[in-house]
């Protein structure tokens, strides 16, 4: 089980949590700027409390400044003046959010420039923005550290290829071992080499001289541009369910075959065929071949894409002295984030999920589950009444879309579908009409384990608030394919109406009779 902590989680003792689920949480807001070779972003955050962030807004300008210096290495004013024109426009979106503080930061796009003190100054005069240039080294411990909070790494690299520069980090026990920035990106290495061959063996030719990139299988991940770009082209293609580009995973051998194809097209074909975007089009190639020169000198077979990159690692360095999240789990913490933004009282998810803990550790053993499916089955509880605010007839429904649209982190693909099912779970009638498109990435088998812990959850709802109160302590005890569990506390509310049909799905799920003493025999 992945033990790494989450980067936006909300600390659930540093805030109390009122009657009615009211937080005393601060809502203000700030914006990162991210000045890259190839694009400019905007970034605007909702701050609730402590770890915790919300993205409000994003915003994206293609000025390519890469391909914006002369000669001599200076900014031409022609690029400064695209710059400037983009900075005063995500100036004020910032402003009219009434964000801050406004965090500017570049990379190689000004890094590298002859007269890059001078071109900071002019934004300053001109913007009011103050401009910190990140360094090699801080731009790949930034981007590894929005990776970090938000996949369970073990050993392995992971790159982020930019316009103008490459950082790669090696990791293992998902700490950081070795960082380097290489000097070429997808935007400076499309001008160098048109012919695709030449390219592919100067890409090889710079990671085989870095002997401290390991030469076995191992971990891969790709942040960046190009890594999202590649991710939703391969979704397409492949009609793929889940249209979540965080987390998704392709085999080398895919990467290869769909590079060499796009490496033979034209701009045109690979925009209308390739499903490639209008500013990706002429720096794709570069772009994904530095990512394939890493898998095969690696021997890494398998790539990860990560949604998360420099600017959510920049807001987690802003972020950074604040308290430790509420979980040790990456998926726990992004799911109690995204329970918090939703209006059902924060308490009352809290309370089923702390249920579902008790009760899934009291039968884990007899029904074969791993911590990690009790886990997976913590982290739908805190998502189960997501929908309701949508619509309280339809709540499953709406819960279950909501769950596979949110930003979670911390799960494969496989369990997001997983956590979707089991937090909208009322039916095995209905888990199947769920289930059918996503049967590619969640098999038929898998789902007698989804069934399972969809009931956990529902068996587990019956003993939380709302639906019981004055529950103080369950006493669960199994024997002869009997479940009891014995209610205790003080003014305990009356059962639910549909304790009778959790016991019938316990039944046929678990195989096991419930017996609720006083309640149901």
């Amino acid at each position: 089980m992945c033990k790494s902590c989450a980067s936006f989680a909300y600390n659930i003792g540093q805030y109390a949590i009122h009657d009615g689920g009211a937080l005393a949480i601060d809502e203000s807001l700030l914006a990162i700027i991210d000045i890259g070779s190839n694009s400019v972003r905007l970034m605007v955050v909702r701050r609730f409390g402590p770890n915790l962030a919300a993205i409000i807004d994003e915003q994206k300008a293609t000025p390519r400044l890469a391909l914006a210096k002369d000669a001599d290495g200076f900014l031409t004013l022609d690029g400064f003046s695209r710059l400037v024109q983009s900075l005063q426009y995500f100036r004020d979106i910032a402003q009219s959010y009434h964000a801050d503080p406004i965090i500017v930061r570049a990379t190689a796009s000004l890094r590298n420039l002859a007269n890059q003190q001078q071109v900071i100054q002019e934004i300053q005069r001109q913007t009011g923005l103050e401009v910190v240039v990140l360094s090699g080294e801080d731009e790949a411990q930034i981007g590894f550290r929005a990776v970090q909070s938000s996949i369970c790494l073990t050993q392995g690299w992971t790159v982020d290829v930019g316009g103008g520069s490459t950082e790669v980090v090696t990791f293992n026990e998902g700490r950081l071992v070795h960082q380097e920035s290489f000097p070429f990106g997808a935007v400076s290495l499309a001008s160098r080499f048109p012919v695709y061959k030449d390219l592919q063996a100067w890409i090889h030719q710079q990671f085989a001289s870095a002997k401290w990139l390991p030469r076995m299988p191992l971990q891969g991940i790709a942040l960046g541009g190009s890594a999202r770009v590649l991710a939703r082209a391969l979704q397409e293609e492949m009609d793929y369910p889940l249209r979540q580009v965080h987390h998704f995973s392709v085999p080398s051998v895919v990467i290869e075959t769909w590079l060499n194809n796009i490496a033979t097209m034209t701009p045109d074909q690979r925009r209308k065929v390739a499903h490639i975007p209008k500013d990706r089009v002429d720096i794709i190639v570069p772009g994904i071949a530095i990512i394939l020169a890493l898998l095969q000198i690696t021997q890494t077979d398998q790539l990860t894409i990560s949604g998360f990159g420099l600017r959510n690692g920049l807001l987690l360095d802003y972020l950074g002295s604040e308290p430790a999240p509420a979980f040790s789990s990456i998926a726990l913490n992004s799911a109690l984030t995204v329970a918090l933004r939703n209006e059902w009282p924060l308490h009352l998810a809290m309370h089923l999920q702390e249920r579902v803990a008790e009760l899934g550790q009291a039968v884990q053993s007899i029904l074969g589950w791993t911590p990690r499916a009790v886990e997976l089955a913590r982290t739908a509880a805190l998502l189960r009444y997501t929908g309701r605010n949508i619509n309280m007839y339809h709540w499953d429904q709406h819960t279950f879309y909501y769950a596979l649209s949110a930003p979670l982190v911390g799960l494969s693909h496989k369990e997001w579908v997983e956590v979707a099912l089991i937090a909208s779970y009322r039916s095995v009638k209905r888990l199947q009409k769920y289930w059918n498109p996503y049967s590619s990435i969640l098999s038929r088998a898998e789902l007698v384990t989804v069934r399972q812990l969809g009931v956990l959850v529902r068996l587990a709802e019956l003993f939380a608030p709302p639906l019981m109160t004055g529950v103080e302590r369950l006493n669960v005890q199994q024997s002869n394919k009997q479940l009891t569990i014995t209610v205790s506390g003080t003014g305990i509310s009356n059962p639910s109406k549909d304790l009778a049909d959790v016991a019938k799905d316990v039944k046929k799920s678990w195989q096991l009779k419930l017996v609720v003493p006083g309640l149901i025999s």
